[in-house]
């Protein structure tokens, strides 16, 4: 039983302060998104003209229709809010069924491929075996299939349960959705201030050819390790926030978008230590796969990419229940990873059913979003061109498109929710959480049966 428990904070309505970190944040985001925008207005300013002509160019076409593209915004806008709250609702429906749909789809990706192949005539028996590496896909997904289904079948049948209170959750506590939508906007925003930056500032390092030294280019290395640790730790502040906000919904209270955020506030010291440390392990991966990739040698630059995947996969796995536990045990970044890389250990099996069957499932979710948005963006350029076949093509494929910012946006926070409640539901069997829950009487009986059936057959 651990001595510090959010829910704590959250009854009292008193969270931990670090005020000091908080204003180091500050002068770091604010020095960041300050030299950004300066370098925009900058780049702006110098290439006026162009941008007149560019504007002049479009802005009859925007005039003419404006109603259009102010009907399209709105549309895309609806049909988000929409198929995420579709995506919770199936989900808290289907269940373990996802699962198994996911897996159906990914055998029939990675085996169809192969299949048309040989229907075709582009392959042969022979000469396909002799091209065996386009066939490791198809049977890693069939081997992974075949033993979730058989030796790990009651976890996976817990893990659909875990999936309908993902999609309760969500569906109860809408709030969920905010940090992940706002960290899609500021990765965005991010990237195009650091491309200003380094336009304005350090047009040098885009020259062809250009030879990184530390005496001329040290800018560039400040802007861009600056650059990977805003970006990461505006994502850990809405993992934790999100996070927050799903623990506290389990322990039986009613949360708010604030509260969450004040929960991630009171770790803000941990959540800047572990950016740090992510941003260490990012410029590792990095200077890996640079040296690979001058390597002469097919075998160098294949070794060196895969070292740089592996660390990359150890990281993720080390930290799996890092923020869940920091955020709900109020733990420093240090202990926090101690106490993932614990957890993960014990439930190794349940990580890896997260991480393919489950993954497989939520897939099927974002594929659903994919047809919608085709669906929709079909139907309206039907309807505004008069049935042309080739515009209603081009509509359908834009509207496709834009079904990348829904479908990201409940994959990422269904994997923060999901996560949270493996790491609550991890705890509560273990003896650390005990009294109310949000999870049903009929799941919870459910989700016991699953989870002793499990531990007996190991």
């Amino acid at each position: 039983m651990t001595s510090v428990d959010l829910i704590d904070y959250h009854k009292k309505n008193k969270y931990p302060s670090h005020k000091g970190a908080i204003a180091g944040l500050l002068i770091v985001f604010g020095g960041f998104i300050g030299f950004g925008v300066y370098a925009l207005l900058n780049l702006y300013q110098m290439h006026l003209t162009e941008i007149t002509a560019f504007l002049a160019i479009i802005s009859p076409i925007l005039a003419d229709n404006i109603w259009l593209l102010g009907a399209a915004l709105g549309g895309i806008v609806l049909l988000c809010i929409g198929l995420g709250l579709g995506a919770s609702m199936a989900a808290r429906r289907l269940g373990g069924t996802l699962i198994y749909i996911g897996a159906v789809f990914m055998n029939l990706m990675t085996w169809g491929i192969v299949i048309v192949l040989l229907a075709t005539g582009v392959f042969t028996i022979s000469t396909l075996l002799a091209a065996w590496p386009i066939l490791i896909p198809g049977i890693f997904t069939l081997f992974i299939t075949l033993l979730l289904f058989t030796v790990f079948k009651d976890r996976v049948r817990r893990a659909g349960e875990i999936i309908k209170l993902t999609g309760q959750v969500t569906l109860d506590e809408k709030g969920t959705f905010v940090p992940p939508l706002l960290t899609m906007i500021f990765t965005l925003v991010s990237a195009v201030l650091f491309a200003a930056i380094l336009v304005y500032f350090m047009p040098q390092i885009l020259a062809p050819g250009h030879e990184f030294t530390l005496e001329t280019d040290w800018g560039y290395i400040v802007g861009a390790v600056v650059y990977l640790f805003v970006t990461i730790f505006f994502y850990n502040f809405a993992y934790s926030t999100t996070s927050a906000i799903t623990y506290i919904y389990m322990r039986g209270q009613d949360p708010g978008l604030g509260d969450g955020v004040k929960a991630s506030l009171g770790v803000i010291g941990g959540l800047v230590v572990l950016s740090i440390m992510s941003v260490i392990v990012k410029i590792i991966q990095i200077v890996i796969s640079a040296i690979s990739r001058k390597s002469s040698s097919p075998v160098g630059r294949g070794v060196g990419q895969a070292a740089s995947g592996i660390i990359g996969w150890v990281w993720m796995l080390v930290n799996y229940f890092t923020i869940p536990a920091m955020v709900a045990e109020e733990l420093s970044a240090g202990k926090a990873i101690k106490r993932s890389a614990g957890l993960v250990r014990k439930n190794f099996v349940d990580v890896m059913v997260k991480e393919t069957a489950v993954r497989w499932g939520f897939g099927v979710l974002a594929f659903m979003m994919f047809i919608g948005f085709a669906a929709f963006g079909g139907l309206f350029g039907w309807i505004y061109f008069g049935g042309d076949i080739m515009m209603t093509i081009i509509v359908a494929i834009v509207f496709t498109i834009f079904a990348a910012l829904p479908a990201t946006l409940v994959l990422r926070t269904f994997d923060i929710v999901y996560v949270t409640l493996l790491y609550v539901f991890i705890r509560r069997k273990e003896g650390e959480i005990s009294g109310k829950t949000a999870i049903p009487a009929s799941m919870s009986q459910e989700l016991d049966r699953a989870y002793n059936k499990a531990q007996r057959s190991g």
